[in-house]
């Protein structure tokens, strides 16, 4: 569309009422005018194709019933607090009635044009707010410690949004290499949920996987089955972006977008994209970070078995029929530090943390509550003569010298065991645990060590 204009005219091709008339009917904004009590007195021809409903339904209802009931406070607040100066502009997020039943949010601008006395209109412009919601969603995500799987499916839905005709895949790395889906738009399943890539399968992530640059690439060159399924969801082209951090130079992911329309990619695409690759990369390095400050939350430094937080964990999170705490003290172990050093005393200690933990295979966990002091939690038992049958096994498991630089060392192990049903009062309560095991524990050590106890009811 060519339009004249006059160069001097201060409003330039605007002037041409066809221009204007396009501009407020073909773009993806929403205009409305609305009078100072709130009624709507015009709304642009886009408001069909935004929200399904024609405009001209509207025009002479209140704008309040467009706007979703936990908005329409932030809309009266705009009304009545706004100076009446043209000057002034609003932003406001509100989500509107859509005629489909949905709530979609659009951010306002918003221009004041009444008088003093009520007169005159309240011009405002809306465009949605859907990539920039989505994008908050990502960062909540973030803060609040949300699971990695949640947030790449927020960044896919953000990539999405963003680029419209497009459905998105992240590809993470795998330990043999191969890249599997970790989160994906709505697509058939071999090229979504189901979508592998192994490390000569053909496609632009080929590309991206070994020479670290973004690729693309149309149907036909994925390979059979793969090419078909993707011609027959309407396909045109396959872009693969690598997503850096992974070991040896590779991709730790790779971001892959299914371009749902023909056109080549664009430098605003190539943006996009990158911008996603970024966010996804944010997002694994804030999920191994997590995960390795927990684990060090969590986890004894000197044996590598989980510590007292942990237990605490466990015990307050689990609530099986039966469960049993098995309180573990050794025996001569302050002599055999005294006398040899701490460091003897160390690679004691890591060695003891092995034995239990392999005596106690999946019955119960291993954790060091301090010096030389363990715990196994059990909670597979069904009997208590399986969690003593247990303590037996992690006695015998100590009973065999310990050998550092040359030197046996000869350390017994001594058991306090309580068990408990799920219904008793002190399930979830670690400390009371400890003290009823404690109890015990102290009668196996006046019998001379070497053996196991159970506590008994106060």
């Amino acid at each position: 569309m060519t339009v004249a204009f006059d160069p001097d005219d201060p409003l330039g091709p605007l002037a041409d009422p066809d221009l204007v008339a396009r501009l407020l009917g073909d773009g993806v904004t929403l205009f409305s005018a609305v009078t100072d009590d709130g009624t709507i007195a015009w709304m642009g021809e886009s408001t069909e194709r935004i929200l399904g409903r024609p405009a001209r339904t509207l025009i002479g209802t209140n704008a309040l019933e467009l706007v979703h009931p936990d908005d329409q406070e932030v809309l009266a607040f705009t009304f009545s607090e706004t100076a009446r100066d043209s000057r002034d502009r609003i932003l406001a997020v509100l989500r509107l009635a859509h005629a489909d039943g949905s709530w979609p949010a659009f951010e306002f601008g918003g221009m004041d044009l009444r008088g003093t006395d009520g007169s005159g209109l309240f011009l405002s412009w809306g465009r949605p707010y859907a990539s920039t919601s989505r994008l908050l969603d990502v960062l909540g995500s973030l803060l609040t410690a949300g699971d990695l799987a949640t947030i790449l499916d927020q960044v896919v839905g953000w990539c999405d949004a963003l680029a419209p005709d497009s459905a998105s895949v992240v590809l993470r790395r795998e330990p043999d290499g191969s890249y599997r889906a970790a989160a994906w738009s709505a697509l058939p399943a071999p090229l979504g949920a189901e979508l592998r890539v192994g490390v000569d399968e053909p496609g632009p992530w080929r590309a991206a996987i070994d020479e670290g640059r973004m690729a693309e690439a149309g149907p036909a060159d994925l390979g059979a089955p793969r090419a078909q399924v993707a011609a027959e969801a309407g396909v045109h082209q396959v872009w693969a972006t690598p997503v850096p951090g992974g070991p040896s130079g590779r991709p730790e992911a790779v971001l892959v977008c299914w371009r749902l329309r023909p056109g080549p990619i664009l430098a605003t695409h190539r943006r996009h994209l990158e911008e996603t690759a970024r966010l996804v990369q944010l997002a694994l390095r804030w999920a191994d970070s997590h995960h390795d400050l927990l684990t060090r939350a969590t986890t004894d430094p000197l044996t590598g078995v989980g510590n007292r937080a942990a237990l605490a964990e466990r015990v307050a999170a689990d609530r099986p029929p039966l469960a049993a705490l098995l309180f573990c003290d050794l025996d001569d172990f302050k002599r055999v530090n005294d006398r040899h050093g701490h460091l003897v005393g160390d690679r004691i200690l890591r060695e003891v943390a092995g034995r239990m933990t392999r005596a106690c295979g999946r019955r119960g966990r291993v954790v060091r509550l301090g010096g030389d002091e363990f715990a196994i939690w059990c909670t597979g038992v069904v009997r208590q003569e399986e969690a003593e049958a247990l303590a037996d096994d992690v006695i015998a498991a100590l009973e065999p010298p310990i050998a550092v630089d040359g030197t046996d060392h000869h350390v017994g192990c001594s058991i306090g065991l309580t068990v408990i049903g799920a219904d008793d009062p002190r399930a979830g309560d670690l400390d009371a645990l400890l003290r009823a095991a404690d109890a015990s524990l102290y009668r196996a050590k006046r019998a001379g060590g070497a053996r196991w106890s159970t506590a008994t009811e106060p």
